[in-house]
């Protein structure tokens, strides 16, 4: 059995050291999956912006339970480490957006150096959506930890 503190600073190496996450969503059914970018805070709060005409922004819109999924490719069963993420999205308020973005940019410098002084029109492009597409925050429920280091199916499970 896992220390809660060492199964969170575990989860916290996880958020870490990955990019992106799978987000799954459904509506009246129909289930859908989409990679975005994140951020994460100490509280394990995941920030992603989307713009409100995606599929998934438009199923959160409706159905804010979400789940989700942070890993990477593993090329055995031994090398399975990952995140399984159960809970509530919500579209920030304009006042929490620049928090979101602040912390956002901090995780990604090439966005802050391209948000900071855009140079070519993709770029410009870019900046100009970061500064008008809404953020989300996934307020997790539930956190399974896999690692397969510690055995074939290993998991721990954090409930908040």
């Amino acid at each position: 059995m896992m220390a809660d503190a060492t199964g969170r600073a575990a989860i916290a190496r996880l958020l870490a050291g990955h990019r992106t996450l799978t987000l799954a969503t459904s509506h009246q059914g129909r289930p859908w999956a989409a990679t975005v970018f994140y951020a994460s805070d100490a509280a394990f709060n995941l920030f992603f912006v989307s713009d409100p005409r995606t599929r998934h922004a438009r199923d959160m819109a409706v159905d804010p339970r979400v789940a989700l999924c942070i890993d990477a490719d593993a090329g055995g069963w031994d090398e399975v480490r990952g995140l399984q993420i159960e809970g509530e999205a919500m579209q920030l308020a304009e006042a929490e957006r620049p928090a979101a973005l602040a912390l956002y940019l901090a995780r990604f410098p090439d966005v802050q150096a391209l948000h900071a002084r855009p140079e070519t029109a993709d770029e410009q492009l870019i900046a100009r959506r970061l500064q008008h597409t809404p953020f989300w925050r996934v307020k997790p429920r539930l956190i399974r930890l896999l690692d397969s280091a510690h055995g074939f199916g290993w998991k721990w499970e954090l409930q908040l």
